[in-house]
Parts: C-alpha cells; structure tokens; sequence
C-alpha cells in the first residue's frame, strides 16, 4: 500500500506542477480529485506513511524563480471539491450540527475559473500583490497587477474604522471577448493561438516585462477581506465593505439559510454560466459568520467552513480521424485521438489524450467512430465516449502498435503490472527530445531559449543527442547561426542560460536527469538523505527501500537506471562539465541553529498549517521526518494528538506543546539556542504528561 501512496503522491504533484508553473492541465477536475481524495483515504487508513510533503499536506504551488517570494500573512489554502448535492448536503448538515443551537447562514458566491491573488494595502496604497504561491507564501508580481486597471492603487475613504494595513483576496480572470480578440491577432499574425482564458491569464500575470502585462487586458473580482487587530462579523457585510473601498465585487452572490436555497441557486447558475461574460466552473458556499468559522477552524490544507461545488464539464460530439502516437522521456508510448475540429469552452480541440492501449480496448474506440469529447474550462480535452449508433458494420478494431512511432521503428515492451508500452531503444530521437525538454525545463536546469522548438531544431540538425551535449552547444555556435531565427544575441542568451544553469543544485540536477518515479519531491528526499550522486549510485535495493518516502517501485527505477553503462558515462559528463552532485547543506541566507535535528507533528496545529510549520522548521535547518523513531529530535503536540505523542512518552522522547515549538522557532530566529540539554527537556515532560493539549488554544 506503501507504494500506491507513493505513487499517488507523485502523480498529483506532477499534475500540480504542470497546472500551477506550466499553465495547463493534464487531467480533468473530477480525475484529479478522484485521485487526490483515494490518497486522502489511504492516508487516513495507513497513517504509519505520514508526510509534511504530500500533496494533501499542502497547496500546490505555482512559485517560480523570477520574482522575490513573500511569505503570506494569513495562509492562502485551498478548498475541498465536491460534485455532488449529496456532499454539499454533508458539508451543510456537519455545519449545522456544530453549532445546534446557533443560526447558520451561507454566503455563495461564482467560483470564476482564474487566478488567485493577494493584495495588502497599507494607509490605503496598493503596497503588494502576491500569487497563491504554496499557500505559505507566494510571488510578489507587484509590478504587473499594477497594470490591471480593475484595481485601485489607493482605497476610497469609507465610514467602517480599518487598520492601517488590510489585505484582499480575490481572482484574476480574463473576459470571453477579450481572449477571442487576443486569438484572433495570434491568428492574422500566425503564431499559436491560446488554449483558454485562465492559461493566458495566469501567464500574463508570471511575464517578467510589465509592459507586455498592460497589452493584455485582464479583470478581478474581490471577494476576501482581512485584518489584523479589528475582527468583522460576516462575508455578506466584508462584501459591502471592498465595494465602498473601490475594489469589483461581483454582484452574483447570495446569503442563504437552508440548503433548499443553496441548491436553487446552484441549479440556476448551472443553466445560465454560459450568459456571463467570463468563465467560472461552479460555486463556492461558506460560512457566513466570521466567528463561526474560526471555532470550525481548518483541516490540512483545506477550512472546515467551505466547500466548492463544481459543475460538470462540457461534452460534444465529434469523428474520431485518426489515433497517433507520442514518446515521452520515460519511452512510454501515449496514444493521442486525431479529432475532426469541434467547439468547446470558446476553444476549438483537435485532439485529445487517450491514455494507454486499455483504456482504447475498454472503451472500444475505433478510427471513424463518432465519439464524444469533454473539456472543461481549462483540461486537456479527453474521449468519454462512442456513439456506437453511428459507427459502421465494417469498423474494425483498433490494434495498438508495437513498433515505437520515431525513426528506429524499434519494438516496444511491456513491464509487468503496468498498462503502458515503452520504448527502450537508447537512441531513440522521441526519447531524446523529450528528455531535453525535462532537463531544460523551469523546475530542472531551467535553461533560457532552450525550449521545446529549438530542442527539436538541434536535435534534427545532430547539435544535441543526449543531455551532455547541451553544454558542448558552444562548440556549434557557427551552425546555430545559419538556423533561421538565431541571431548573435539569442546564441549569446542562450549559452549564458546554459552556463547558468551550472549553478543549479543537486537536487536540480537528479530531477533533471529524468529517472523513472523520481519527482521533485522524492529527489529533494534522496538528496538530503544521501547528499551525493557517488553514493546513490551504490546503494542496494535494500538500502533505497529503507529511506523515507522510496517505496520499492522507485527503488527499482533507481537501481534499473544506474545500471546501465550509458547513464554511468552521461553523469561522468556532467561532473565534467561542474554540475552539482552533491548537497550544500545550506544556502547562504540559512540559519543552521536546528542542523540535525528531527521533528514530528502530531495533532493540529492553531498557529499555522503543516506546511508552514515545515517551511520554519526546514529554514531553520531541522528536519520533518513522517514516522516516529527513538531518534526523533522532537514531537511537536498540537490540538487532537494521535497515537504518537503516547508512543512518545513510552519512548521518552522530547516533547513539545505548540506553545513551546513557536518559543523554540522564536529563540532560533533570533540566534539564541534553546536549552535542548535531555535531562532539561525530559523534565518538562514528565511534568506535562497529564496536560490537556487543548487547553492551550481555548
């Protein structure tokens, strides 16, 4: 079960990465949250594989490394999804049951399907605006929120008493107009027009020159208001309040006080969504008391006091022209649906995702079938289904190939309990491409001008055949020079990105090289656990097996890619060429006052979430570790502590009460040790073995 929780993980941190940094979705909404609530459920039944870095101990994160990273003043989590009326009454019912003799009402409002985003004002001025980022902190994109004409760079003056700093929440959102008018000169110019509103919307706001920001017409809705120092009483009324200020509210939200309200409301939104003039992909449903929401608290990542209901996506028919295939860096072969040109979410698809040979069998798809497509606002569209009405006597079965689509034509292979066929060929150009694309991309090496074309480009031309030769691209100036396109400075961009890219860790360095189940997560795990590439590579299959968070089907992936020659000979390569192979323990703005110390939650937390709590600790130099051992440093106790904090008073390990973690963050941010001497800590232990954990937050 281990190795299904693990491979969950990955999974949905893939799909994370690839929704947040790269602007596009991989999967539907209801796939993802199928597979992010099967994860949620093993956790729960095998919490002996705990971990502060699983997707559902945090908010995935859309960070990237231009721009300085701000940590939030209130956490910016996620909400838990739902598609059914059957779970909103749930949510409304375990709402109403907290509080039995207290008044409920909900405040529902459109959840517009755009960008998160924070703004802090201080004496009234825009000050900052941040990005979702982890939900921990996020990017300062200041500079180009300032072009979005929908927000004011100073509040109006109002009766309500604020404090001096105040932040809004809200979302950035790109009108249907606007994105056609956007298409339509990508159009008359020839150039690539944009996938949906949202990916144009969140790259826009990720573009480092923010002129280009103004040129790209982009709107925002408010909807959170927050303060320190003055508590408000409800959303309806912090609704009244960021209209006065002068910020856009939009107009379509609702206070409700039964759930025959609640659901009156999502089925009209579900006929007319299509009327508004932007997208939105369901409807959010809150608590509308602030003080009710602060005694329901939160849950991981997610409040207690809302839920998203989100509507279905959309289907059409169309014919089903042609089945093709594409190699990706692992050497999977991935079938992809040619399709007839059908509308859908003001986007025209093409073609669609079909997965793996099982999933064509099981559905029975067939060239010239007449199939049905679903895409939502902002998924890769897939086949859901065939009109078997209209397909031909004479249709016949679809055989998946077994010869690999490139130039080799070389037989692919099967592995033993997986659905997929491979390509293993070392040569294979698919292969090669898709590998440099990885190692090239933001969260690997992140080379500049090093993208998907040129890559192509260079590879047809014989200038790259493996990830070393990009660092031998130097020697090729004069050929990348009669490549249409490549001038003195794009070559001279491009070489400075490839030597920058030396600076990388190592972390960096082993998610780049592309090993099969080897995430970010798990390399930065390696990395930490091993420090060094010269010792990975010895490790036995046993020895992997027994580090954290490496399940057997990882360990194998490891052990499998060591194995042969030709990735022996490529690390040689980079070593040669000063890549990083080895963990820096710390970067230079690092305080190492927790080096070597281990620490483990139990309960929730008041203060902060997980994630943050990992983040201080982590910046501090300690270590969050996911199981209990004797060796553990610390178990830090929070409200509702599980069977750890006995185990650890059994043990007798250290122990700390919230209250004692946030002192020993405090004294180690300020450079004074804390007493961590045994005998001291076991003392005050011994002393608070009968103290009820939650009385610290009542």
């Amino acid at each position: 079960m281990k190795e299904r929780i693990e491979e969950l993980r990955n999974l949905i941190s893939e799909y994370d990465r690839e929704y947040y940094i790269n602007h596009r979705s991989v999967v539907s909404d209801f796939e993802y949250d199928h597979l992010y609530k099967e994860l949620q459920k093993l956790e729960t039944e095998f919490p002996e594989f705990y971990n502060a870095n699983s997707p559902t101990q945090r908010v995935a994160t859309d960070k990237i490394t231009e721009f300085r990273n701000v940590p939030h003043d209130f956490p910016m989590l996620s909400l838990p999804n739902t598609y059914t009326l059957e779970e909103v009454d749930a949510f409304v019912d375990r709402c109403q049951k907290t509080f039995p003799d207290q008044q409920i009402k909900f405040f529902v409002e459109l959840k517009f399907d755009g960008i998160s985003l924070s703004l802090r004002y201080k004496n009234k001025r825009l000050n900052m605006s941040l990005t979702r980022g982890d939900g921990v902190s996020g990017d300062d994109i200041t500079l180009n929120v300032l072009q979005i004409k929908d927000i004011p760079k100073i509040l109006n003056n109002i009766e309500e008493d604020l404090p001096d700093e105040i932040e809004i929440r809200g979302e950035v959102i790109m009108f249907k107009h606007s994105f056609a008018e956007i298409n339509k000169r990508q159009i008359a110019l020839g150039q690539k027009t944009y996938a949906n509103p949202r990916n144009l919307a969140s790259g826009t706001l990720k573009l480092l020159d923010s002129n280009e920001v103004s040129q790209r017409p982009l709107n925002f809705f408010a909807y959170s208001l927050l303060m320190n120092g003055k508590k408000l009483f409800s959303l309806a009324k912090n609704a009244k309040i960021i209209e006065d200020l002068g910020l856009p509210v939009n107009s379509n939200h609702y206070l409700c006080s039964s759930i025959e309200e609640i659901y009156d409301i999502i089925a009209s939104w579900e006929e007319k969504r299509d009327e508004l003039p932007f997208f939105i992909d369901g409807l959010v449903i809150k608590v509308d008391s602030v003080s009710q929401q602060e005694e329901m608290g939160f849950v991981s990542r997610f409040p207690r006091w809302a839920i998203a209901y989100k509507y279905s996506a959309e289907q059409a028919e169309t014919k089903l022209l042609d089945i093709t295939y594409q190699v990706g860096r692992t050497g999977i072969v991935s079938p992809v649906a040619e399709l007839e040109p059908v509308e859908l979410s003001q986007t025209i698809v093409k073609r669609a995702t079909l997965h793996n040979e099982e999933f064509i069998r099981d559905n029975d798809f067939r060239v010239g079938d007449s199939v049905f497509v679903e895409k939502g606002g902002e998924i890769i569209p897939k086949l859901v289904g065939v009109n078997f009405e209209k397909r031909s006597p004479e249709s016949p079965e679809f055989v998946f190939t077994k010869l690999c689509p490139c130039e080799i034509k070389s037989e692919l292979v099967k592995y033993e309990d997986e659905a997929g066929w491979y390509c293993v060929h070392p040569l294979c150009p698919s292969q090669i491409r898709k590998k440099l694309e990885h190692f090239a991309s933001r969260n690997a090496m992140n080379i500049d001008n090093l993208g998907e074309r040129s890559i192509d480009e260079f590879v047809t031309r014989g200038l790259l055949s493996d990830l070393s030769s990009i660092f031998e691209l130097k020697q090729h100036r004069n050929a990348i020079a009669q490549i249409e396109g490549w001038g003195a400075k794009s070559i001279d961009n491009l070489l400075e990105g490839i030597e920058k890219s030396k600076e990388k860790p190592f972390t960096n360095v082993l998610f780049g090289l592309g090993i099969r189940y080897v995430g970010e997560t798990v390399a930065k795990q390696l990395v930490r656990e091993i420090g060094n590439i010269d010792k990975l590579m010895s490790l036995t299959l046993e020895e992997l097996v027994e580090l954290p968070q490496i399940g057997e089907k990882i360990a194998k992936s490891i052990i499998n890619y060591f194995s042969l020659e030709s990735n022996l000979e490529l690390i040689t390569k980079l070593k040669s060429f000063g890549l990083k192979f080895e963990f820096e323990q710390f970067e230079e703005n690092q305080s190492k006052v927790l080096f070597g110390k281990t620490f483990l939650f139990t309960g929730e937390l008041q203060s902060f979430a997980r994630p943050a709590a990992t983040k201080e600790v982590e910046s501090l130099g300690g270590k969050v570790i996911s199981s209990i051992s004797k060796k553990l440093s610390y178990l830090i106790v929070g409200a509702n502590p599980g069977s750890k904090l006995k185990k650890a008073q059994e043990w007798g390990l250290s122990i700390l009460y919230e209250e004692e973690f946030i002192k020993l963050l405090e004294e180690s941010r300020s450079g004074n040790e804390m007493d961590t001497n045994e005998d001291v800590i076991q003392n005050e232990n011994k002393a608070n073995e009968d103290f009820e954990p939650k009385s610290l937050f009542d």
